[in-house]
């Protein structure tokens, strides 16, 4: 397999629009945080084409139909679908899921308010089992075992966990395991959640030095006001700093057990960014979405700050790669 992923990344540049593009003017181009050009379908396609790790966040509102609160199953079909055939061209695919909340949320019919922490534990210890029982079966049927990780942000920010979460999702890696991880919502407590698996997921990314993260919504991307609230609003396709005037853009969900928002995306795409890694959001709605990014789909890019992987962080550093 790495033998195929060096081939891979030689045949797809780091900076794969520069086929199409002048570097005078992509030059040009960079120098503005944020762009509304047609750049955007190649940005997306090649980040994505060219990067050799991958972690892929799955929002509840695309999991769980929110009429009927069961699994969407065939579109979950079709998302593992996108998974195994990157995996068969040589890319690694680190899976952060949400929807255990939600598939488990039936045990409290009736409920007109928000779950408290203890009703959302409990529904999370159900609906986990659900969970992941559904990406099992459906991994097993592309010939691909499945490991679960159940993280906190103590996880992560303590450098023994942190060690051992990454040994492991290198482990999963290395005998062809997909990992599929969640927030620890049995556990997570006001003080230590890390309250969105936006940012959870660009915490993983920066931890194993992934190059890409994807953010599946139910949008095309960032905009620049809520296009729910004004449909005149532009899809900012490519964002190279952070600004005020970015965040300005954002607004927080509506969903009833989503606990991210363009809020959240934004604070993992300063997370990414820093680390070197890039990162897309895209729409997750329909089958097949991460063939749909790459086919050229709607899409906001984060290009990421600084490619050194030794500026990335320390972790490849503190635990090299067999």
């Amino acid at each position: 397999m790495l033998g195929h992923t060096k081939k891979l990344k030689a045949d797809h540049p780091a900076r794969p629009h520069s086929r199409l593009f002048g570097y005078q003017e992509i030059e040009k181009m960079s120098s503005l945080p944020w762009q509304q050009h047609p750049i955007q379908k190649t940005t997306s396609a090649g980040q994505l084409l060219s990067a050799r790790r991958i972690i892929v966040k799955i929002g509840s509102a695309l999991l769980v139909d929110p009429q009927t609160r069961k699994l969407r199953g065939a579109w979950l079909e079709s998302l593992i679908a996108d998974v195994a055939r990157f995996f068969s061209r040589g890319q690694q695919v680190i899976l952060v899921t949400s929807g255990a909340v939600a598939l488990g949320s039936c045990q409290f019919d009736g409920l007109d308010r928000p779950l408290r922490i203890e009703e959302k534990q409990t529904a999370a210890a159900i609906g986990q089992v659900r969970l992941m029982l559904a990406y099992e079966q459906r991994l097993k049927r592309h010939g691909f075992a499945s490991g679960q990780m159940l993280l906190t942000s103590q996880d992560i920010e303590n450098q023994n966990r942190r060690h051992n979460a990454w040994s492991t999702l290198q482990q999963l890696l290395k005998i062809g395991a997909v990992p599929i991880i969640n927030e620890n919502d049995t556990t997570a407590t006001a003080e230590i959640c890390f309250g969105d698996n936006d940012r959870l997921a660009a915490r993983v990314a920066q931890m194993v030095n992934a190059d890409l993260l994807i953010l599946l919504s139910n949008v095309d991307g960032l905009f620049t006001e809520d296009p729910h609230d004004n449909p005149l609003a532009r899809l900012v396709t490519e964002v190279r700093c952070i600004t005020p005037e970015i965040e300005a853009m954002a607004g927080h969900s509506l969903t009833r057990y989503s606990s991210g928002g363009m809020v959240t995306k934004l604070m993992a795409a300063k997370i990414a960014m820093g680390a070197g890694c890039g990162m897309v959001i895209a729409r997750g709605t329909e089958p097949y979405p991460l063939a749909a990014i790459e086919n050229g789909s709607p899409s906001t890019s984060f290009v990421p700050i600084a490619k050194d992987k030794a500026i990335r962080g320390t972790f490849d550093e503190l635990w090299p790669p067999e």
